[in-house]
C-alpha cells in the first residue's frame, strides 16, 4: 500500500483535484493506494511514501526529505502528474 498526500495551502480545492489524478495514475499502475489531501501545516508528523504538491510551496517543505516530494507546475495537469508519479514509484521501487 502506497500512502500519498496531495498538498495545497489549505488542503481543500486544488489538492482534491490532484488527489483524483494521483489515484488514477496509481490505479493505472496497479498499485494499491491511500491518497489523502492535506494543507501544508497539517502534513507535519504524518507518515507517507511521497507528497504531490506545487512548486510554489517548495519553501514550505524545507524540513521534509526532498526525495519524497513530487513538485508539479499545476494540479490540473493530469499528464504531468501521471508522468511524475510513475517516475517516483519506479524510483522508490514500488513497481
Amino acid at each position: 500500500m502506497v500512502k500519498v498526500f496531495t498538498v495545497c495551502p489549505q488542503g481543500l480545492g486544488s489538492s482534491m483535484i490532484a488527489k483524483i489524478h494521483v489515484r488514477a495514475a496509481l490505479d493505472k499502475l496497479g498499485i494499491e493506494n491511500d491518497v489523502q489531501t492535506a494543507g501544508v501545516a497539517s502534513i507535519i508528523g504524518e507518515n507517507f511514501d511521497f507528497i504531490v504538491t506545487v512548486e510554489e510551496l517548495k519553501d514550505s517543505f524545507a524540513g521534509v526529505d526532498q526525495n519524497k516530494i513530487i513538485y508539479i507546475k499545476n494540479f490540473f495537469k493530469k499528464d504531468e502528474i501521471e508522468e511524475k508519479v510513475t517516475e517516483k514509484v519506479k524510483e522508490l521501487k514500488l513497481i
